[in-house]
């Protein structure tokens, strides 16, 4: 009981460890960060990506007179957003109907001496997204997160001599599937806009990675029946390699 408890528990957070990771080494993670200026705080997230028609950027400043607004580049021209003040944080709407679908922008901060532009030199890309349900994100991410602490888990039961491996293979089948063929290509179809907007190529909502996992785990659970590899540490070798795929 005590071995089960540390091995589920091992696998819950490599899970969250690893998709933490994932998470602030991807392209889309916001720009975040704090200046002075004046001698006052002004913490900010420029965000790269949004779901439906709008999303706002917000900015804490501890700054009173300060004028901030957003610089949208759009086409060659340039557009600006006034951030409207609210207590001590500054918000501004970007609306997909006035900025488009993909730009680039950054921050303009000025007072009675001073201009400041974040980021200093470079822009930020931003992509708005199809509007998402609620119930189908968490859906999505339930389903993806149990199926790698299950892969997980699977794989390092090879250190408790394989006794659940089989069942541990067939429900991490089950969630999996369930996830890559109806979860994971409605999820990409609403992020995307794929309904009633174009004819989608199927592998934009089968992506490969998820396959080949699926298709390892098909072969693993395979090999786990035959007597043969039952001492071997093939799941091990099978979440390793899952792990890696989501990663990258």
């Amino acid at each position: 009981m005590k071995n089960s408890i540390i091995l589920w528990t091992s696998s819950i957070v490599i899970v969250i460890v690893l998709s933490y990771l994932k998470t602030i080494f991807s392209e889309n993670y916001p720009i975040t960060g704090t200046i002075g200026i004046e001698g006052e705080k002004i913490t900010y997230k420029l965000d790269k990506e949004g779901y439906g028609d709008s999303h706002q950027i917000v900015l804490r400043s501890d700054l009173q007179e300060m004028i901030a607004k957003i610089v949208v580049i759009k086409n060659d021209s340039l557009i600006t957003i006034d951030f409207i003040k609210k207590g001590v944080f500054l918000v501004a709407e970007l609306n997909r109907d006035i900025v488009d679908k993909s730009f680039y922008y950054y921050l303009q901060l000025d007072t009675k001496d001073y201009t400041k532009r974040i980021p200093i030199k470079e822009n930020v890309h931003f992509r708005f997204y199809g509007k998402i349900s609620k119930m189908l994100s968490i859906q999505y991410y339930f389903f993806l997160f149990i199926g790698m602490i299950l892969i997980v888990r699977s794989g390092l039961e090879f250190f408790n001599n394989n006794l659940m491996s089989k069942k541990l293979l067939i429900l991490s089948f089950v969630v999996w599937i369930t996830f890559t063929i109806l979860i994971n290509p409605l999820y990409l179809s609403y992020k995307f806009e794929y309904i009633n907007h174009s004819i989608t190529p199927i592998q934009n909502l089968f992506p490969l990675d998820f396959l080949i996992i699926l298709i390892l785990m098909i072969i693993t659970t395979i090999l786990t029946f035959n007597s043969k590899f039952q001492k071997k540490p093939i799941t091990l070798i099978f979440s390793v390699i899952s792990l890696v795929l989501y990663l990258i």
